[in-house]
């Protein structure tokens, strides 16, 4: 299993990058890397929270 660490995955084009990676590949890890500055926004990414594959740092 791959793994993929996206930085800024908070923010509006890095949360749709995270979302299409993990719909598209099932058998993908992605580490999500955010310093949530005014860009970075977690209520993109509430849908995934519970996903096994996903890891916010």
């Amino acid at each position: 299993m791959k793994t993929y660490l996206v930085t800024g995955g908070a923010g509006f084009i890095g949360s749709n990058f995270v979302h299409y990676m993990l719909n598209k590949y099932s058998d993908i890890k992605i580490l999500n890397l955010d310093k949530l500055t005014y860009a970075g926004n977690l209520e993109n990414l509430t849908a995934i929270e519970g996903n096994p594959n996903y890891t916010f740092v």
